[in-house]
This record gives C-alpha cells, sequence and structure tokens, in this order.
C-alpha cells in the first residue's frame, strides 16, 4: 500500500513539474503586464519575489528550484535575462538578488559556487553580461564573464 501511494505521489511531482516548466517557460515570459508576470511567478512557487520589482518579458526563471531565487524590493531586471541556479553535476544554489539592484537585458545569471551568488543593493549589471560570482552593493559590473567597470 505504502509503495503505491508513494508511485501515485511522484506522479503527481512530475505533473506539476512538467506544469511549472510550461507556465514558467512558455506562457508567463509572454504575459504584457508586469503585475501578470509577477503574479504567475508567485503563483508557480517563486515566493521570494519583493514589492515593486519588474520583470522584463522573455526572462526565465529557473523553474527546477524556484525556492533557490530570492528577488527583494525595488528590482528591474530587463528583458530575456536567465537565471540557473544549477548546472550539469552542480547541487542547486541560491541566486539573490538585493533591493534596488538593475540587471540588464539578454544578462545570464548563473550560480555555479557553493553557498550561491549575490548581486548587492543598487548594483547594475550590464546588458548581455555573464554573472557567474557575487557582485558588492553599489557596483557596476558588465561583460562576459562580468567585472567591475565602475
Amino acid at each position: 500500500m505504502a509503495k503505491n501511494k508513494k508511485k501515485k505521489k511522484n506522479i503527481f511531482q512530475k505533473f506539476w513539474a512538467f506544469r511549472r516548466k510550461l507556465w514558467c517557460q512558455r506562457i508567463i515570459p509572454n504575459l504584457i503586464t508586469n503585475g501578470a508576470r509577477i503574479f504567475f511567478y508567485r503563483y508557480i512557487g517563486f515566493k521570494h519575489i519583493g514589492k515593486h520589482v519588474f520583470i522584463g518579458m522573455k526572462c526565465y526563471l529557473d523553474d527546477l528550484e524556484p525556492k533557490m531565487l530570492f528577488v527583494e524590493d525595488n528590482v528591474s531586471i530587463s528583458y530575456g535575462v536567465y537565471f540557473a541556479c544549477h548546472g550539469k553535476g552542480q547541487d542547486h544554489q541560491p541566486i539573490t538578488i538585493k533591493k534596488g539592484a538593475y540587471i540588464g537585458a539578454r544578462s545570464t545569471i548563473i550560480s555555479p559556487v557553493p553557498g550561491g551568488i549575490e548581486i548587492g543593493e543598487n548594483a547594475i549589471v550590464g546588458a548581455g553580461s555573464l554573472v557567474n560570482r557575487s557582485i558588492p552593493s553599489g557596483e557596476t559590473w558588465a561583460g562576459n564573464p562580468a567585472r567591475k567597470i565602475k
């Protein structure tokens, strides 16, 4: 009996993962209004999205571990930004974006290091950057990989 219950739970988890992936990759990024995008991201499991946050269209939030992405208040994430909390053969690591940070269009934020990465308060990430380590508060970083420019 316990084996059958475990099997049902596993099927439910797979269904939920599929549903979250569908919503996260195909539906939410194409919604026209920011309020709708934020609402549905929270609905499918991204519970750590603060107030007055802008998440642009065509962004990819890591749907395998929605609890690993922390976005504080007054953050702006421009269009087409990609977040990955894991990679092949890696454990899942958190990504934290502190208050007032700005992430430019088409940037990629990956968390390859144990303990995750953090983008500090009022930090700026230039468009098209690859961020693979923490960025201190108030600094501007850009490039591939991202380096301090200001």
